[in-house]
């Protein structure tokens, strides 16, 4: 569904004539595009910079609808010592004209009387006004003076700001509300008073601005200046002193001048900036491909896979000398290989992001496991030390554990005991200098025991280590001992149990890893610059082609139920469906062929596609779900109607079948997925068993109706059920006919009483007459055409939303507007009088009409002022007389109704074959026009001479109108390339198992429990893989279909796939256990 903006654009730019491309201001990034002429020129104006911005206005520049509104803020400090600022705003919105002055450099000379005149004058002669007062005109000294000026008035103006600022922080509690700010008092930055020499050069006043930052800081690096340094009004002295300004003025000058030149002659060429890409990871990315789930046959066809595109330029600058580039010889032609590239690049970085965050959360599942295995060997080491120190300690430790538990046993108390134990290790008691800390609340004393097995006696002065060993006070010291070793056997089965688990753990995350990295990798070697095939109309929908060549389509919610019946459905069309909860509104779609007298002749439907139709219609029912075997039935386009029986009403994506139903044979359960591929204008399909194409028509567009002949025609070869009635009952009123009639999308026929008595009956008949005529408008446009009629007013209380579009704007916003449409808006009256005054003089005739008083005026409003420029650009006076003369015969003739297009087409005729075609036009055998008469039999006849020799013209054939046939689209489809095909791309389609017995690729569909995600890739993989063994016997087609199919973007298959599917082919059962298999092979 298109957005409401771009419904805005089709209905206001629909068949309007691109007549111009201008760019408003002085090298600004706005551009104006024209379309039509007269009373029907619009704009849509382009905003390139910030966020960028589409506006959509009409000839004057009132504002018709834009991407996105805002506002320009305009402050106006009145109050020098109040501090009040009132800031005016200027908006951008629907109704308003286009503030140009705001959005570009254009703006009002001072006593600038307005029109076309200022407008000229601020394009040629204000900017080169400000030129010649900027410093390309100054010598050195006047250079130098102006650059200090302006720095002084920043630090004068920074000195005020921070005065202000001051005042505003010291003086919290007094005056009117300057002291209770957001910030409370806090301190706030200062205002620099330095500036860059780059961004003073970008002042209004230096008269280089337009230059732009770029090709400013190209021209200060050319002088050898550097463009960031920051000038003060007391350092500028020694900065860049007068001497270094004349290289400025020179590389300004010079350069500046050189680089437009070069931009406007279009001899500058192209570059494109980049950077290589890092390839210190190309070893690991080796290894990881190489275990990957990529197909050895791909290789990446990206030129610029090993570089990061920064920006393209029109020139190669200064600070672009350093970095590496990519030369085309147009600009254009860098542009476009920039942007095609952009889209594959971003892909790219989020590919080796996906790489770089498996590889971080592998290395952390590693990092995890290892850490878990040192913590529980340091826990061993613990319990094994322990246990050994208190082996060989084992008499002195049972002495210490007897004092203390005979202490305990006399009842003293805890800290008691902790004294006699300090005071005894005071009087150096051997056995309580092994004591380290009493632990008694868990039972627990924590011994020193020296490790003397670990201890270097050589040195007299050195001490053995030192362990605190933790020793339960109920047991034994060989009992703790005991304890020990089995907490530490009770560690070491845990370590080996701990290290088989995160063996499991880290091959599962070194699988999924891998498999991520293949996603990434197939990512980026899937990025390829391909152009965007076409897409065919009937992909929308749930489509196939049977086997003998017909279209069937299908809708996938009501929406495209309601859809294909409305539009696609034809008469000679079936329209099938099942009494199953579901089922989806299928057509299959007829073919015709061409006959003698121009017209076209529905050829009958087939038995086997009349049954895969129905098969097809089953299977997207929820009989699939439900495996039930059951039938589908087909009707003719004429038995399907909208119209419900009286008092009941149909829902959207219902409809009411009227006469007998044609019951098809039940068909089994199967699907399949397929690959069609297109072929290349000039390849054929050498497909098995497929018929020759019948002739093309007319192009997917809607059927209404058809001709009374051609649809008796079509009773007599379609089985006739209901036929007879529907027509005879047609004409009476009863209820009877009301059962039985039908009711088509074709508009009411012209002729027939009873008919036209029917439609204008009553207020329902009037309104849907209403609703179709005013059916290509909007809510708004009604809005506004019921103010229009209530004189600029809402009709209810002026309160409702369109009064918002005539609202009272602004004092700012009205002055804005008035400046905008002076500088914008042309006066041709004023053009036309630079015109030779016999042109002047035939132009006004064309114009001129009579007043009441019997006076007459010259509209020349009806010219628009771009039109009589280009006028006045022609090459010769004649030429311009010949235009004019022209126009005054077609005024004369005929009713013109645009003067300005008319003029325009006139000169477009002029400039393109030269003023000898219009004289051929009036020197011909007098006749001005063709009438429609003429016209038809002309094109009769030429018909029929195209039909004696087999070929069909089928451009702007109104009586074809219904005569749309699919058999020029089909015909370049084929599920069966050959090597020697033009194969262009690949589409997906699922159908009938059967149907696809030919087809190149496919697999069997059956009810199951896979859903389409999972499944379609299952079945891409299937299509793409290598078989064993037959690598090298691959040729060449097959190598290019399988690329083809790599190319299908997953949304595509995703759509293609029915839902719950159970895959039935050859090396089906492989490609299953394999995604099975990548997250436990770890378990083997």
């Amino acid at each position: 569904m298109p957005s409401n903006f771009a419904m805005k654009l089709r209905k206001h730019l629909r068949n309007l004539r691109l007549e111009n491309v201008t760019q408003l201001g002085n090298l600004d990034r706005v551009v104006d595009f024209r379309f039509g002429s007269g009373s029907y020129a619009h704009h849509l104006l382009l905003e390139l910079y910030a966020q960028g911005n589409i506006i959509l206005t009409d000839g004057e520049y009132r504002i018709l609808a834009l991407l996105r509104t805002h506002e320009y803020e305009v402050k106006n400090d009145e109050s020098e010592g109040g501090g009040n600022e009132n800031n005016d705003e200027v908006k951008v919105r629907v109704g308003n004209v286009y503030p140009v002055t705001f959005a570009t450099t254009l703006s009002m000379e001072k006593g600038g009387t307005g029109g076309d005149d200022t407008e000229t004058s601020k394009d040629d002669g204000d900017v080169d006004s400000d030129v010649s007062k900027g410093i390309l005109v100054m010598n050195s000294t006047e250079a130098y003076d102006w650059a200090k000026a302006e720095l002084v008035a920043v630090h004068e103006k920074a000195l005020i700001m921070n005065a202000k600022q001051t005042n505003d922080n010291g003086g919290g509690g007094q005056g009117k509300k300057g002291g209770k700010k957001k910030g409370g008092g806090g301190k706030k930055k200062t205002m620099d008073d330095s500036v860059a020499l780059k961004a003073l050069l970008l002042k209004p006043t230096s008269g280089v601005y337009h230059y732009g930052p770029s090709l400013i800081e190209h021209c200060i690096r050319s002088a050898g200046l550097d463009p960031v340094v920051k000038l003060k009004h007391d350092n500028i002295d020694y900065t860049i002193p007068e001497a270094s300004w004349e290289d400025l003025i020179t590389s300004l000058r010079e350069e500046g001048s050189r680089v437009i030149e070069n931009l406007t002659s279009g001899e500058s060429g192209g570059f494109i900036l980049y950077k290589p890409k890092d390839d210190g990871k190309d070893e690991k990315k080796k290894d990881e491909q190489s275990n990957s789930l990529l197909p050895s046959n791909v290789a990446n066809t990206n030129p610029h896979s090993d570089k990061t595109l920064l920006e393209f330029q029109p020139h190669l600058l200064q600070q672009h000398k350093e970095q590496q580039c990519l030369k085309y010889s147009t600009f254009a032609i860098a542009t476009d290989e920039f942007f095609s590239h952009l889209s594959s690049q971003k892909v790219s970085h989020r590919a080796d992001a996906a790489e770089a965050a498996a590889r971080d959360r592998l290395a952390k599942i590693q990092a995890d496991q290892q850490r878990r295995v040192d913590g529980l060997v340091k826990e061993q080491e613990r319990w094994r030390e322990g246990a050994q120190l208190v082996e060989a300690h084992a008499e002195d430790i049972d002495r210490a554990l007897g004092v203390i538990n005979s202490a305990l046993e006399t009842g003293m108390d805890w800290e008691a005991l902790e004294q006699l134990v300090s005071v005894e290790q005071a009087n150096e008691n051997p056995i309580a200098l092994l004591i380290h800390a009493l632990q008694l609340d868990k039972d627990e004393v924590v011994m020193a025991l020296p490790d003397i097995d670990n201890w270097d006696d050589s040195d007299p002065d050195s001490v053995p280590p030192i362990h605190h060993v933790p020793v339960s006070i109920k047991e034994s010291a060989y009992g703790n001992a005991r304890t020990m070793f089995a907490q530490y056997r009770a560690s070491k089965e845990k370590e080996e149990k701990t290290m088989e688990a995160s063996t499991v753990a880290l091959k599962a995350a070194e699988a999924k890893a891998k498999q991520q990295l293949a996603e990434a990798q197939k990512q980026k070697q899937r990025v390829q610059v391909i152009p965007q095939r076409k897409v065919y109309w009937f992909e929308k929908f749930a489509w196939f082609i049977t086997s003998d060549n017909y279209l069937v389509v299908a809708g996938k919610d009501a929406q495209q139920n309601e859809q294909l019946v409305k539009r696609y459905l034809r008469p000679g069309d079936a329209y099938l469906h099942a009494e199953v909860h579901g089922a989806a509104t299928c057509i299959l779609r007829a073919k015709r062929r061409r006959r003698k007298d121009g017209r076209t002749q529905v050829i009958p439907l087939s038995d086997q596609a009349l049954r895969e139709a129905g098969s097809f219609t089953i299977c997207r029912s929820s009989a699939w779900s439900s495996k039930m075997v059951t039938s589908a039935y087909w009707v003719e386009s004429h038995q399907v109607s909208k119209t419900a029986p009286t008092g009941e009403y149909l829902t959207v994506g219902s409809f009411m079948i009227r006469g007998r139903k044609n019951f098809l044979p039940a068909s089994s359960l199967e699907m399949g997925l397929g690959v069609l591929f297109r072929l290349g204008d000039d390849a054929k399909s050498n497909e098995e068993g497929e018929d020759d194409p019948v002739e093309p028509h007319l192009d997917e567009e809607v059927v209404e109706t058809l001709e009374k002949e051609a649809g008796e025609e079509l009773s007599e070869k379609m089985e006739p059920t209901n036929m007879v009635d529907d027509d005879n009952n047609e004409a009476s009123p009863s209820k009877n006919s009301k059962a039985i009639s039908f009711q088509t999308n074709a508009p009411p026929p012209k002729s027939g009483k009873k008919k036209e008595k029917e439609l204008s009956r009553g207020k329902r008949a009037k309104n849907r007459r209403a609703k179709k005529k005013y059916s290509d408008q909007d809510e708004e446009d009604r809005r506004l055409a019921m103010m229009a009629l209530h004189g600029g007013e809402s009709s209810k209380n002026g309160k409702k939303k369109g009064s918002k579009i005539i609202a009272k704007d602004s004092e700012m916003q009205q002055k804005a507007e008035q400046v905008a449409k002076q500088l914008l808006v042309r006066d041709s009256k004023k053009i036309a009088e630079n015109l030779d005054q016999s042109v002047k003089e035939t132009l006004a005739a064309c114009v001129t009409v009579k007043v009441t008083k019997g006076s007459e005026g010259v509209r020349w409003n009806k010219f628009d002022a771009e039109v009589l420029e280009l006028l006045l650009e022609m090459d010769s006076l004649e030429e311009q007389r010949s235009a004019a003369n022209r126009l005054l015969e077609l005024t004369k003739s005929t009713r013109v109704d645009n003067f300005s297009a008319s003029l325009a087409g006139i000169i477009r005729t002029i400039k393109k074959h030269g003023v000898q075609s219009l004289s051929n036009i009036t020197q011909g055998d007098g006749k001005q026009r063709k009438t429609k008469a003429e016209k038809k039999a002309e094109k009769e006849a030429w018909q029929e001479i195209l039909a004696e020799d087999g070929i069909v013209d089928n451009d702007g054939d109104d009586d074809l109108a219904g005569a749309v046939d699919d058999s020029a689209e089909l015909a370049q489809l084929t599920g069966k390339p050959t090597s020697g095909d033009i194969v262009l791309n690949a589409i997906p389609v699922c159908a009938p198992y059967h149907v696809l017995s030919q087809y190149k690729y496919r697999v069997k569909l059956t009810p199951g429990s896979v859903k389409r995600g999972k499944a379609s890739k299952q079945c891409v993989e299937m299509f793409t893989r290598n078989e064993e063994g037959k690598k090298n016997s691959v040729d060449e087609g097959t190598k290019r279909d399988k690329e083809l199919i790599k190319l299908v973007s997953e949304n595509e298959w995703v759509q293609a796939m029915i839902g719950d599917v159970r895959i039935s082919s050859a090396g089906a059962s492989k490609v299953v256990k394999k995604q099975k298999g990548k997250g436990g092979k770890s378990k083997k």
